[in-house]
């Protein structure tokens, strides 16, 4: 007898360093950045909003249905987690190496047997020379919390200035890097100047056996999409062409990863 098909659902992970340049809080072209991407979990950072509460932000955003996180204690650049699936559990583990912002874990009740560890962070961007450490005392907190068995993705503003940077070796030792996002022509880099790959998404590898294609407006993107608005015509509603440089120091970053339902 023949088998039947596995069963899967498509979870689309979003990394969104997205607030306004000046004010560092999110406003109107970050908001439809994420918007038009229509992800199912992000993992933000500089989590603010001047025009009201992080609820009203999340609400703004993707509307009541969206569940999130927000680190604790007043962190100036906090980072959070946004979910279309249940948190289930979070918390957040002291960053020494930079003071106005942690890292952040969530634990989300995604479809199928296990479940998804989502870590958000933003890693020193002033001292370098701070940066490999940090990353390696990142990866002994995330290998010591969470099972390897389980789904885990590391997130967020890595500030390396290139693939070759000794804290993104660091981080690799477990997490993969060998699909590598990028926007139509094949550029890598998610700084305003589009010479940097600071924003990534990174699974253990667990998740990455699930990786999939990326598919946005129809277009494909077979290891992941770094999103330039000026390079879309038009760019997928709400997004607007300029928003990619509307005071923005980042672009978004999205994978895909097709998880067995059983």
């Amino acid at each position: 007898m023949a088998r039947s098909p596995l069963q899967t659902t498509r979870i689309k992970i979003l990394t969104a360093n997205l607030s306004d340049n000046t004010s560092q809080a999110y406003k109107e072209p970050g908001i439809r950045l994420i918007q038009s991407l229509k992800p199912d979990i992000v993992a933000i950072q500089e989590f603010n909003y001047k025009e009201g509460n992080t609820q009203d932000l999340v609400h703004r955003i993707f509307g009541p249905d969206y569940t999130f996180i927000r680190e604790r204690g007043g962190a100036r650049l906090p980072n959070g987690v946004i979910s279309r699936y249940p948190i289930e559990a979070w918390g957040q583990w002291p960053d020494p190496y930079v003071k106005n912002r942690s890292f952040v874990w969530a634990t989300i009740d995604i479809p199928g047997p296990v479940p998804l560890h989502v870590i958000s962070v933003h890693l020193v961007q002033n001292h370098a020379v701070r940066r490999p450490d940090e990353a390696r005392h990142l990866l002994e907190l995330i290998r010591k919390h969470f099972p390897e068995e389980d789904y885990v993705v590391l997130c967020g503003d890595m500030n390396v200035k290139s693939r070759n940077a000794k804290a993104l070796a660091n981080l690799t030792e477990w997490f993969l890097d060998d699909h590598q996002p990028a926007d139509q022509k094949g550029n890598k880099n998610t700084n305003a100047s589009r010479k940097r790959p600071y924003d990534m998404v990174l699974p253990n590898p667990a998740l990455a056996a699930y990786h999939a294609v990326t598919i946005v407006n129809r277009k494909r993107f077979p290891n992941g999409l770094v999103y330039d608005t000026r390079l879309w015509t038009p760019p997928p509603e709400p997004a607007e062409w300029e928003d990619t440089s509307a005071n923005l120091q980042h672009l978004p970053v999205m994978k895909t990863f097709r998880i067995p339902l059983q």
